[in-house]
């Protein structure tokens, strides 16, 4: 059902509330993006320059099936195919994530705080706050794809090829911003929202991996929208025509997202959340047991999911492994870099690129200290008997033991999968755990530097993700760059050991332990002593 003149009246002034409100976050995703894949293909067009070493590192990259299995194959030996390959599964996701976060920001979030209903008593029609929120997302996501055509052409890049590159990331944002407009229809919180499309995003990231281009199960790769990305194939024929199966599937889902937004009451959703029970229960009687009533459903979702990501990546190793194990190339080079064998490359590739994803339920679990403050629910608890650091303290357990508990779940059941289908379940399982675990200290980093904030600063809590970002661009610029250690130093996940390429414990662990420590003190000593805020 699209929405009539009537239904979306006062939907202009609408999207310019929400670019005022937006006006410092959104250039900040944009240049984020655009700057972090542009800086990806300025690095590959500077370590590459020379055609000999590019055509050398294009054939190691096609032999070598942990990297296939994870970021797909390089479809084209130029520096454009490098870029497309590097940034087909990183780009999209992000701006994935954007989309989803913005679109539940500026719909169902509003609805929940009583200021969507303020607004429709006025002369703002039925549909305007869905509206706008569709054109505001939809409108940063082609601003994303023009400003990233845009870079790769001056950087040099073939025209159509770049064009056609920055189309499939925006699409990809356009699709899910479809998505999360169809989400917040059907369900009645924020973060139920959140939840439904961060999943369907983790489950297409899931299929994408099981459909693997070397795999027996390649054609699932079809099932799943990183998986149109790359059959776009970007510098390397471009099928425009995949471009079209995102834009039947962008539309329908919009139709559908009004429609669904007709037939509901504001507030409510289509799948309506049951009635709680009419008294507390007597569980309900600490501080640490109401933070785990609103800890609950966050730290369920995120220990399923990477059970399930372990699961899939471990049973995937043995199939990845025996692919490399008959490609003697392939097991020279990894003689060369690494004292183990097929597997422990797999494994060391696998635990260096989720090593920052843990870090997100820290800083998310710590943020709920902000959420609860902001609502004035903090100041309701802490007139009564319960003192500001129980509180803080009740909450950082679940940041810090939380997080552990994500790492420890998923490295088990990564080594579990792997080792039912190598027949060694001791000896896998011990070093996977313990490579994991190696990563702790460095996401209690930034648990402790969201404390900090949190405790001195509150207004600039959410600099915390500016700082994973930060250390994110840190990494990738090691990755391309012979960047000095000292910049390397500034992100504490490039100073957690690889156990599984060789590396040995060192004492960056225990300085790294000891600050996140210290911040969390800090943090802790400054919220007793500040003001509460509203």
């Amino acid at each position: 059902m699209s929405p009539n003149l009537e239904s979306i009246a006062g939907t202009w002034p609408m999207i310019k509330l929400a670019l005022h409100r937006d006006k410092i976050i959104i250039p900040v995703f944009i240049l984020f993006l655009v700057l972090l894949i542009l800086g990806t293909a300025a690095s590959i067009i500077n370590l590459y320059s020379d055609a000999l070493v590019l055509q050398a590192f294009y054939l190691q990259m096609q032999t070598n099936p942990s990297i296939t299995a994870i970021l797909g194959s390089v479809l084209d030996p130029s520096t454009g195919g490098l870029t497309a390959w590097r940034t087909g599964i990183s780009g999209p996701l992000i701006i994935g994530l954007i989309s989803i976060f913005r679109m539940v920001r500026h719909t169902r979030s509003e609805e929940r705080k009583g200021r969507l209903e303020l607004l429709d008593s006025t002369a703002v029609g039925r549909q305007a706050s869905l509206t706008s929120a569709l054109f505001t997302s939809f409108g940063v996501n082609i601003i994303i794809t023009l400003l990233i055509a845009l870079g790769l052409i001056v950087l040099g890049l073939e025209f159509t090829s770049s064009i056609v590159l920055s189309l499939g990331i925006g699409a990809f944002g356009c699709l899910f911003t479809a998505i999360t407009a169809v989400t917040v229809q059907l369900t009645e919180s924020s973060s139920d929202a959140r939840y439904l499309s961060v999943g369907l995003l983790v489950l297409f990231f899931v299929l994408r991996i099981i459909g693997w281009d070397n795999g027996n199960l390649k054609c699932l790769s079809w099932l799943s929208p990183l998986g149109w990305v790359h059959q776009i194939r970007a510098f390397a024929g471009n099928d425009w025509w995949v471009l079209g199966i995102f834009m039947i599937f962008i539309l329908g889902l919009t139709i559908t997202a009004y429609w669904l937004s007709s037939k509901r009451d504001v507030g409510s959703g289509i799948i309506n959340q049951r009635a709680g029970p009419a008294r507390a229960s007597k569980c309900l009687n600490s501080s640490l047991a109401l933070v785990w009533r609103l800890h609950r459903g966050m730290l369920i979702f995120w220990v399923v999911v990477f059970a399930l990501m372990g699961m899939v990546m471990g049973f995937t190793a043995q199939t990845v492994t025996d692919a490399i194990s008959a490609n003697h190339q392939f097991l020279q080079l990894i003689s060369q870099v690494s004292n183990g064998g097929p597997a422990d490359s797999y494994f060391a590739l696998v635990l260096a690129l989720f090593g920052e994803v843990f870090a997100v339920y820290a800083i998310l679990a710590v943020s709920r200290l902000r959420t609860e403050e902001s609502k004035k629910y903090s100041e309701m608890l802490l007139t009564n008997s319960v003192s500001r650091s129980q509180w803080m303290v009740s909450n950082l357990i679940f940041a810090v033991l939380g997080s552990a508990l994500i790492m420890v779940v998923f490295a088990l059941t990564l080594g579990l999968a792997y080792g039912s289908s190598s027949g060694n379940f001791s000896q896998d399982l011990l070093r996977i755990l313990a490579s994991a675990l190696v990563y702790l200290p460095a996401v209690w980093m930034l648990t402790g530097i969201t404390v900090f904030l949190f405790g001195i600063i509150p207004r600039l809590a959410s600099l915390s993700w500016v700082a994973l970002g930060l250390f994110v661009v840190i990494d990738l610029l090691g990755e391309f760059f012979d960047v000095s250690q000292w910049i390397l130093n500034l992100s504490p996940f490039t100073q957690v050991p690889k156990l599984f390429a060789g590396d040995t414990l060192t004492a960056s662990l225990g300085w790294l332990f000891i600050l996140a420590v210290a911040l969390i003190v800090v943090g802790l000593w400054g919220f007793r002593r500040r003001d509460i805020i509203g």
